[in-house]
């Protein structure tokens, strides 16, 4: 299934003690990752929880962008995985709404879902990365795997 990653997540002069630590971890292991699933259908929100907290993950999913976003102002999350289609506000609107605001996690990468081809964003776009439903486990979490673990507060 095609995916597509965007530039750099960090560059080596931010490798911090907590990621030497989280690069001990077995491959797969999510331990330590605070994840945001955003998605209008039920069951792709359940099946992208499930399998995240399986490898550690603390995951939130939530079925609006709405939702995700009054979620944001409080929570700390290390990554948002983000339909693009979605009724009334979108991914799109949910990454600019994130970027813009003061949110303790206003900065963590986003990455975008769709079942449609032709909505791939660019990188301009300012998505981590792009996921074409189905969504292939194994690069989602090989992904997931290479973001630095942020502290919580």
């Amino acid at each position: 299934m095609p995916a597509a990653f965007y530039g750099t997540l960090k560059d080596d002069a931010q490798v911090s003690a907590t990621d030497e630590a989280m690069a001990s971890l077995a491959p797969g292991d999510l331990t330590g990752l605070a994840v945001l699933v955003v998605d209008d259908h039920y069951d792709t929100v359940e099946v992208l929880v499930e399998y995240l907290r399986s490898l550690g993950a603390t995951v939130i999913g939530l079925r609006s962008a709405k939702a995700a976003m009054g979620y944001a102002l409080t929570a700390r999350f290390d990554a948002v995985l983000v339909d693009l289609r979605m009724p009334g506000e979108d991914g799109r609107w949910l990454l600019r709404e994130l970027r813009s605001s003061n949110a303790p996690s206003a900065q963590a990468p986003v990455f975008a879902v769709s079942g449609e081809r032709r909505d791939e964003p660019s990188q301009a776009d300012g998505f981590a990365g792009y996921f074409l439903k189905p969504v292939n486990l194994d690069t989602l979490v090989a992904a997931l795997s290479a973001l630095p673990r942020r502290p919580r507060i």
